[in-house]
């Protein structure tokens, strides 16, 4: 999917999303408003990790300078979007956020039509069962089924995970068409510069184990001691949506993994895309 800017030149908007603050600096695009960019871009600061920030740290995570920072929180404040605590200069996430998260979720349909699937799934494998969808280099769960036995690894909507790392990503990448998944790698790569030789040998088994088994695996690589397999759903109207079975390895296994919980989550997404293409 691309744009024109004035130059009449393409712009993936992928590059837009991935980068928009540099972006700003230096596109040329009418249809591009900056000053929503930056807006928004300071409430994607906050995080379960970042939950009040000041001006400076702000403008630290931005690169924008603080009076911008100063002058958007202030707007944003007065919109219902951020909260400043009282007699401080930090800001949280205010509910004009919450109600633009849910009427996102409300849209996303497959939530509703996967819901007993993902329920049946968790009860066999006696393990979490989510749902999640890319957002930029991360997986964000649009949904997830808890069982009593994994307590320790509750994670809620909204939650993310890395895109190079975790089985969900890993079934993202792979379910791309070419172009898009090589423009991930190099965005991964810049990221990673470090760790990429590690990272591409796995995301290149990803690939290939789903291109063989319908399926990506993630022993370890997330997280220590957690396994997950995941697998893609292809939807024309929600994009690639990817479901994933994970927990402590003490639970779940490599073997188990690949010879039953992989093969099954194949089943119950076949099972999601009949149900949504019927639907």
């Amino acid at each position: 999917m691309t744009l024109k800017n004035k130059s009449g030149e393409s712009s993936n908007f992928d590059e837009i999303r991935l980068d928009p603050i540099s972006h700003i600096h230096r596109e040329n695009n009418p249809q591009f408003i900056a000053s929503i960019a930056r807006g928004l871009e300071i409430l994607r600061c906050f995080s379960s990790s970042n939950q009040l920030l000041g001006n400076q740290e702000i403008a630290h995570l931005t690169n924008l300078p603080k009076p911008t920072v100063a002058r958007i929180t202030s707007t944003l404040v007065s919109l219902g979007y951020l909260k400043q605590l009282p007699n401080t200069t930090k800001y949280l996430l205010d509910v004009g956020v919450l109600a633009l998260g849910y009427s996102a979720l409300s849209n996303i349909s497959a939530r509703t039509q996967a819901q007993p699937f993902m329920e049946e799934m968790s009860k066999y494998a006696q393990a979490p069962v989510a749902m999640a969808t890319r957002d930029r280099l991360n997986m964000i769960y649009l949904n997830v089924v808890h069982t009593d036995s994994t307590l320790t690894m509750r994670r809620p909507i909204g939650s993310t995970l890395p895109i190079h790392s975790s089985a969900m990503g890993r079934a993202c990448l792979a379910a791309m068409v070419e172009k898009e998944r090589h423009y991930l790698f190099d965005a991964i790569k810049k990221r990673n510069e470090d760790s990429w030789p590690s990272i591409k040998r796995n995301l290149e088994r990803a690939v290939r184990d789903y291109q063989d088994y319908g399926y990506c695996l993630s022993i370890g690589d997330w997280a220590k001691d957690v396994n997950s397999v995941a697998v893609p759903l292809i939807h024309p109207q929600h994009g690639i949506l990817v479901f994933n079975c994970g927990a402590p390895s003490y639970l779940l296994d490599q073997e188990k993994l690949e010879n039953e919980i992989g093969p099954r989550l194949i089943h119950m997404v076949n099972n999601i895309s009949s149900t949504l293409n019927n639907n």
